[in-house]
This record gives C-alpha cells, structure tokens and sequence, in this order.
C-alpha cells in the first residue's frame, strides 16, 4: 500500500470523526466503527478509564457524554511513530492524532479496516483517545541547571525545595518501590509537590528482601523506568539487587522527597470540607502529621504473606517458612524441601534449592497452573517493547489494544502458543503437573494483571521437573502436619525436613484497612479488572475523594502516572468533581 493511500484513508476517517464530533453526532460517531470495534475513553468524554465494545456500547456513551463534549483541532500525526502506516491486522491502516480541547491537550491511535460489503469504506476497529496535559500545566521538562545566576548551588536549591514539599506536601506517596517513584516522578514534572514514605530502611530493600536469585522475567525495554532508561549495557533481564540498586539512585537522579523508615500512623482523617488529609507519620519515632490534598496508595495489590492455616503446625520438627521470608538455597543444603505452590515463586525457590544443592525438593501443587516459557513470554512482549522502541511510544501503542481485545487475540492464538511450548508443556504433563495456557486459554499476560498468581513463567524449573531432579506431587491438598512431614488428602506422606510456603498474598486493601479504616471500604477494589478491561481502582477516581491507587507492573505506573497527575490537576483547577465513584 502506497504511503499517499496510507495518508488519504487515515485523513479522510478522522475527517468523518472531526465532523460528527463538531456536529454532537454521536450516531454519526459510533457508525464510523465496525460492529465489533472498540473504544478506549482516557479521560476525554469523562473524568475516568473506559473501554466500550461493539455498536450497542459505544453509541450509548457517545450518547451520554458527546454533549457535553468539546473537541477540535483533530490532525493527523506526522512523527516517524505513529504516522499513517500498515497496522498490525491484515491489510489495515493505523495512525496517530492529535486534538484540543477547550481546557486540554490529547491525543488519540486508531486502527481502520476495509468493511467487507463496502469496498473501499474504511471503518475503525480500534479508537483510542486520551489527555495529553492541561493547557498551562504542561510537563516542565528539563531545567538549565543554573539557579539565581549561579548564586545558588544545586545542594541548596535541593535542599530548600525539599523543606518546601515537606511542610506542605499536596500529594502523599504511600510506597517508594518501582511504582511510587515513577508517580513521583511524574508529578514533579507535572508540578505537583509530593512526598514519599516507606516503612524500609532503604529505597529498594523490598526486591532486596526478595529470594537472591530473583530475576525479572520481562525484559529491560518493558520494565525500565519513566525518563530514566536503563545503560545500553544493562542485562537483558535485570537482577534483584540491579532492581533495588537502580530504585535506590533513581530517587536521586528525579530529585525525589522521600522519608524511609515512615509510615503513617492509623488512623488518617478525611476532611470533606478542607478536601485535605490529616496524616500522622512515625518518621524513624519522630511524629509528624501533615495535610496533604491527596494520598496515593503505591505499596501494589499484594499485602502480607498468605499460609493456609492447617493441622499440625506444632507437630512439625522441622521449619516452616513463607516464600516471602526466603533468603537463598545454600541454608538448606542437604535438606528434604517440600515446596507448597507452583506460581512463579514457587517455581523459582525449587530451581534454586536444587541448584543449591537440596538433597530433595518436591513441589506440591493442588490445582492446575497456567505455564508458558520465559521466551515465549517475551517475545510477545517484544513485539511491543522492542529495543529500537522509545518506552513512551511502546507503552502508547500498548495502550491503543484494549484488555479484552488482547485476551481475544490471545485466545483465538491458543493452539499457536501451546505449540511453542509443547515439548515444556507435555513434559511437565508426563512428570505429574496439571498445566494449562489458564482458564480461558489466553496465557500469563491476563493473569498478571487480572489475579498476580496462577502462572509460572519458566525459567528453567520445568527441565529439572520434567528430567526427575526436581518431584512433584499433584492434585492433592494438605490434610495435617506429622513430625517428619505432610499428610495428604490422599492418605500419603511427603517426608521434609523444610517446608516452604508459596502461597501468594493477602490482597493489599486487608492491611491498609488497618492503617485507613472505613476509607479503604470507600474506595472499592484495588487491582484485577472490571468487565470492561479497566483495572479496579487503578489511576482513575476509588470511589473516596483524595484516595488513589498505583497497582500494577513497571509498565502500569509508567503509563497511569501521567493520567493521574492530570486528574489531580483537574480536581485542583475546579474541572474535575472528587466525589466522582469509579
């Protein structure tokens, strides 16, 4: 397809939208969908996160909010990156645009195809639209570096700015791990003073109190951090204490506010009229209280380690421990490990004590497990976040597929995806494992983000599962403890000198309920996704005014730090109401 068609149909359809949006049309809008096709609605014709599905869905929000809706200015764009080009669906056409509105800047992707009655009738399958920044509070960028013509230094300027923010933060960051730093990050850029605590000792002690062999399993293109890439001699896939280290120094490189060994102290108030908190800090045992405008909550989905609670307990001679207090293999040298679970963790922890030198380890699994290999994982991913990439433009074009569209995709590739890993999957099939590509057959990606468990993405384990070196016994739960070990469901026992639990983790609202009370009640769910493929409670309005959730991987926080700053922006310019309900 000629560059000159690739422009003329892209114009042309986004001339179409530009004239029923300045008509109020919303028929004329929905009608230039196919029936099936989807749109993603990022704080454009409402102050939230939506995805709407097929004709009946987009015309009903059109028709809701079209209105009250102001959009002008709509242009194609011209960058190398999201100009008018062959889209990823056969024989389809993807663009990027540009548009104003009275109050904003946005921007918006879309994807055409052919209708098929109606040769040369191009419709859009995919319409993704969003705010880019508020007219006048657009991103600062970056400084010159000489402040007060070189009478002040930077430690000066640093330090008086930082007095500032904490006298009087309006935001308070509640996590200083991958997700807090990247949203403070975002809101120093965007002008929003905020402050960060965190209950460790050290910026990045909660990946260095993770299991030493920990690796992430996505690549450095999708797990770096926001305006701060990784070196070009980075590893490709980034180690524990690279992880902690780079968080570590992040912070001074952003030039962050952040208090280490603080938490709040239960329980912060919530003053409707002020629309400000009352928080008290325990700062290392100085007691603080400050009156932030908002409070955002970035300690992730995850809250305290689950262990089953069973018979026994105290019959057993041997340790128990949670995979959340693992610290290495070489401890347990020598040792019979029985390792209950077979999620990531689960998986990880068994290749370790084998590689340790364990004299057993034996995993058992209760129910099936959706298993995919780390390759097959990331090149996926790397169709997306691809080295030759900029991370924001990955990260946009992400962003254009809906949840639920790739959860389709992904389903309808099923019997591709298994075939990639065959040899892996029936391995593991013959060695005892239930595996599957999960419930629905679409693989890990959904379940990271919809549960955050269930999955093993492999690494190396299932080759020692599938030789014998590593055991597993399946389908059975845990009836009781003994002295030397487990009795199972099934009447049998699994002898162990260690036993450890890889059972997940309490969700996150349980142990903030401790610290906020009736508020975290208020605010709704944090993380999974709702019915439209939105994450619950994630960048977008909890449901309680000056409450704000940061869930999500390095991708997620990278993405949504931008649409929460312009919702905090909004609140503070008098455009958006805070008692909006998610």
């Amino acid at each position: 397809m000629m560059e000159v068609d690739l422009n003329g149909i892209a114009s042309a359809w986004l001339s179409q939208l530009s004239h029923s949006l300045d008509q109020k049309n919303a028929a004329s809008c929905a009608s230039l969908f196919h029936p099936n096709g989807w749109l993603r609605d990022l704080l454009v014709f409402t102050w939230n996160l939506r995805t709407l599905n097929g004709h009946g869905q987009i015309l009903d929000y059109l028709s809701s909010n079209v209105e009250s809706t102001t959009i002008f200015e709509l242009k194609i764009t011209e960058d190398a990156y999201f100009k008018p080009s062959p889209g990823d669906l056969p024989g389809s056409v993807s663009s990027g645009f540009t548009f104003s509105t009275p109050i904003a800047n946005g921007k918006g992707l879309f994807t055409l195809t052919q209708v098929a009655s109606e040769p040369g009738v191009w419709k859009a399958f995919t319409l993704l639209v969003s705010l880019d920044s508020l007219k006048g509070h657009e991103p600062i960028g970056a400084e010159q570096g000489v402040y007060h013509g070189n009478s002040l230094c930077w430690s000066e300027v640093r330090e008086q700015r930082a007095r500032i923010i904490e006298a009087n933060p309006h935001v308070l960051i509640v996590g200083a791990g991958q997700n807090g730093l990247q949203v403070a990050a975002r809101f120093k850029q965007m002008g929003i003073p905020t402050l960060v605590i965190d209950k460790n000792g050290r910026i990045g002690d909660q990946w260095r109190k993770r299991y030493p062999s920990l690796t992430l399993h996505t690549t450095k293109q999708h797990h770096t951090m926001l305006f701060q890439p990784y070196p070009e001699t980075w590893p490709r896939y980034t180690p524990r204490d690279k992880v902690a280290d780079w968080l570590e120094q992040y912070a001074v490189s952003q030039d962050l506010v952040v208090w280490m060994k603080s938490q709040p102290i239960p329980v912060p108030s919530y003053d409707k009229d002020k629309k400000e908190w009352a928080v008290t800090i325990d700062r290392d045992g100085q007691i603080l209280t400050i009156n932030p405008k908002h409070i955002v909550l970035a300690t992730g989905t995850l809250g305290g380690p689950y262990t089953p609670v069973i018979e026994g307990h105290d019959l057993f001679q041997g340790q128990i421990l949670h995979s959340d207090s693992y610290t290495g293999g070489p401890q347990f040298s020598g040792r019979r490990v029985v390792v209950v679970g077979t999620g990531n963790s689960g998986a990880d922890i068994a290749l370790d004590l084998h590689v340790r030198g364990a004299q057993s380890v034996t995993l058992l699994q209760r129910s099936a497990t959706c298993v995919q290999s780390s390759k097959t994982v990331v090149e996926m991913l790397d169709q997306v976040w691809s080295p030759d990439v900029p991370t924001e433009v990955a990260d946009y074009r992400s962003a254009g597929t809906p949840f639920n569209l790739i959860k389709q995709i992904l389903r309808e590739r099923k019997d591709i995806t298994w075939e990639k890993d065959k040899d892996l999957l029936e391995g593991l099939i013959k060695a005892g494992m239930d595996v599957n590509l999960g419930p629905d057959g679409s693989g890990i990606l959904p379940l990271v983000t919809e549960r955050g468990g269930g999955y093993w993405m492999d690494v190396g384990c299932g080759e020692c599962v599938i030789s014998g070196k590593i055991k597993v016994k399946s389908g059975v739960g845990i009836h009781k403890f003994t002295q030397g070990g487990l009795l199972l469901d099934d009447d049998t026992v699994l002898e162990a000198d260690i036993i450890i639990f890889a059972t997940g983790f309490i969700n996150i609202r349980s142990v903030m309920r401790g610290i906020f009370g009736d508020a975290i009640d208020q605010a709704g769910p944090a993380g999974g996704m709702d019915e439209e493929g939105e994450m619950n409670g994630a960048y977008r309005p909890t449901g309680h005014p000056g409450l704000w959730y940061a869930p999500g991987d390095f991708q997620a926080s990278r993405f949504g730090s931008r649409l929460l700053a312009i919702q905090l922006q909004a609140i503070q310019l008098g455009y958006m109401k805070q008692d909006i309900q998610a």
